[in-house]
């Protein structure tokens, strides 16, 4: 690296998609996430661009651009950048970076979205700086701008973002995820209402401590779930998605939650819950014709429709994505 010049690096570029994610899924509160994939195939997650540059330049763009701070310091993807070359011992030797940000989740959604970005950026960044940082390294540093976005740290967005498919928190730094079994049956069907929900905020309103039975009952439904994925048994897995930790005290911050759970349940849904702290809602099935049904409910009883809002509700049918950001490729 010493012997190029920085000038000639100047116009390299490099990007990355990072697909949105459920965190928690109900059962694993901070130690399970999935990441989603639109079965239509449009992409339901952030991009970015990153090109070696004359000057540190930071854009935004996308569906929800309006949502990104104006001050790049504010904004997670720059943020994400800061720490990424701060790390970096020889930083000193490369051009400065021009990053485009384009956001197409809404922020407080329960999808991921700082993570997405997160995500993005620092993927994109890697593979721009010809990969400093192994996925480990990488992991640590997308968990460390999280932290400092939602007020605590865990990777149950990152993670699965990052690497896709369904992954459950380790507590062995050495092997801090691991990749359960791929419930490739379930339809989820994912309603963002048109509000946004601080995870911060969502946080806030949780208990400080639980009762021992509450922590045996989450203990039961969080390995029975695992049990089950590995033994195929995807039915009686979703059929164990319970949230006795969080659920009880954020339901009553989401608008039409609670009666739409009702209903999708009595309709025959597997599970149905709150996708990360909300307030999106996610519903299961392993029916397309279903989960086709669920969506146009809930675009009827779930959405807001108010004008003049700054996002707009929408509901779509996922899957869970087997890709991440890791293992997704871009052409500049």
């Amino acid at each position: 690296m010493n012997a190029v010049n920085k000038n000639e690096l100047i116009g390299r570029k490099a990007s990355a998609y990072a697909p949105a994610s459920t965190g928690n899924v109900s059962v694993g509160f901070d130690l399970l996430g999935a990441a989603l994939v639109r079965i239509d195939q449009q992409p339901l997650g952030d991009t970015v661009h990153v090109e070696f540059s004359q000057q540190d330049e930071m854009i935004n763009s996308g569906e929800f651009a309006h949502v990104c701070p104006t001050d790049k310091m504010q904004n997670l993807a720059w943020i994400a950048y800061v720490l990424f070359r701060s790390k970096l011992s020889n930083s000193d030797e490369y051009p400065a970076v021009k990053m485009e940000l384009v956001k197409s989740l809404p922020v407080g959604s329960g999808l991921g979205s700082s993570a997405c970005s997160v995500v993005a950026s620092l993927t994109a960044l890697n593979r721009l700086f010809e990969l400093p940082y192994t996925d480990q390294a990488l992991l640590t540093l997308m968990g460390e701008v999280e932290a400092g976005a939602s007020g605590d740290l865990h990777y149950d967005n990152v993670a699965p973002s990052y690497f896709g498919g369904l992954q459950l928190m380790s507590p062995h730094e050495s092997a801090p995820v691991i990749n359960l079994p791929n419930p490739d049956s379930w339809y989820w069907v994912v309603a963002f209402p048109g509000f946004s929900l601080p995870t911060k905020e969502a946080r806030e309103v949780l208990p400080k401590q639980v009762d021992k039975s509450v922590a045996i009952y989450n203990a039961q439904y969080l390995s029975a779930f695992v049990a089950y994925l590995y033994q195929g048994e995807q039915t009686l897995a979703a059929k164990t998605i319970k949230d006795v930790i969080a659920e009880p005290y954020r339901a009553d911050l989401i608008a039409g939650f609670k009666s739409s759970k009702q209903h999708l349940l009595e309709q025959g849904a597997l599970a149905v819950g709150i996708s990360g702290a909300g307030p999106t809602l996610f519903a299961l099935t392993s029916d397309l014709a279903q989960a086709e049904k669920y969506k146009n409910y809930l675009e009827q009883n779930y959405i807001q429709q108010e004008e003049n809002q700054a996002n707009k509700g929408f509901v779509h049918i996922c899957q869970c994505a087997i890709q991440g950001a890791k293992d997704i490729e871009l052409s500049n």
